[in-house]
């Protein structure tokens, strides 16, 4: 019994570092696919790309950023739901993912959810309090909603930071100090 016990021990250890580094394998191989898949995005390739950021996704289910690669394909696609419930997962993934945060509140945006957007943006921000993207997104979606004061806090805060076009919008509309 007690040979019996050993070899299983020591089957185990042998296995222990061949598993390590067939997932270290797979993960290279997803970003691989990952790569792959924006590489097509960016020729036009949906379908390719499409297939790509699955297949990274199959191989690590923990890559934020595939799933986040193919939001933004489901997006410019039109598919609006489906590109949120991937930016939705690759936020769970990588809770300090600005950009995913920045184009779910795109999404929703899209989709008539504006308080939602500005939750995303604002959430963005508090993350990377120099992410311009996120102020100009929110700036915009509070200009729709009639925001004046709410506008010209978030492209101060786009302009103090270099934006040209927060600083233009300023100074021809007359705000203080610019």
């Amino acid at each position: 019994m007690k040979k019996t016990g050993r070899f299983l021990v020591i089957a185990l250890l042998t296995l222990l570092p061949a598993s390590r580094v067939a997932n270290a394998g797979a993960a290279d191989d997803a970003k691989s696919f990952c790569s792959s898949g924006e590489a097509k995005f960016a020729k036009g390739d949906n379908q390719g790309a499409l297939a790509d950021y699955t297949k990274a996704i199959e191989l690590d289910p923990k890559l934020a950023e595939a799933y986040n690669s193919r939001a933004a394909l489901k997006y410019s696609a039109g598919d609006k739901p489906g590109a949120i419930a991937d930016y939705t997962k690759a936020i769970e993934l990588n809770s300090q993912f600005t950009d995913a945060y920045n184009n779910r509140g795109n999404a929703k945006a899209e989709t008539g959810d504006t308080q939602g957007a500005i939750a995303d943006y604002t959430r963005a921000i508090e993350i990377d309090p120099a992410f311009v993207p996120a102020f100009m997104n929110r700036a915009a979606i509070r200009l729709d909603l009639g925001d004046k004061q709410g506008v010209i806090a978030d492209l101060s805060a786009a302009a103090k930071l270099g934006h040209p076009a927060a600083q233009q919008w300023l100074h021809q509309n007359g705000v203080a100090g610019w």
